[in-house]
């Protein structure tokens, strides 16, 4: 009696492996980047964003990034910039300027995005207080 109730679990666990597993070696060996700026700066001021783009697989994309800010609730592009690569492509550095204005409440949020064939990677939000 108890073989046969452990049948359909063995069943759905190995199902579930076969589901997950793909996925979470995916993101595992999948692109990363990570925005860096200041968390305030005056109205107007030039500000300095840096992303680092981790690419362990190398893979093969766009020559630039672009950098959005939130506006009205979306990100809409505000620019791009060339992508500076070492340790054999793995590593990628960029540095963007932007101007600070405010999208509400006196923040400003930014993000950076890279495409690649594995799809678009996008970073996280850097949000900067705007005085």
């Amino acid at each position: 009696m108890k073989a046969r109730s452990l049948v359909p679990v063995a069943v759905l666990v190995a199902v579930a492996v076969a589901i997950l597993a793909p996925a979470a070696l995916a993101r595992s060996t999948g692109v990363t980047i990570k925005l860096k700026g200041p968390s305030t700066a005056a109205q107007g001021a030039t500000i300095k964003l840096t992303a680092t783009i981790s690419n362990p697989e190398r893979a093969d994309g766009y020559r630039a990034a672009i950098i959005m800010q939130n506006k009205d609730g979306h990100l809409k592009r505000i620019g791009a910039k060339a992508i500076t690569w070492t340790n054999g492509g793995r590593k990628g550095t960029l540095a963007f300027w932007v101007k600070a204005a405010p999208s509400a409440m006196g923040i400003a949020k930014y993000r950076a995005a890279w495409m690649h064939p594995e799809g678009t990677t996008r970073s996280n939000v850097v949000r900067v207080e705007i005085d």
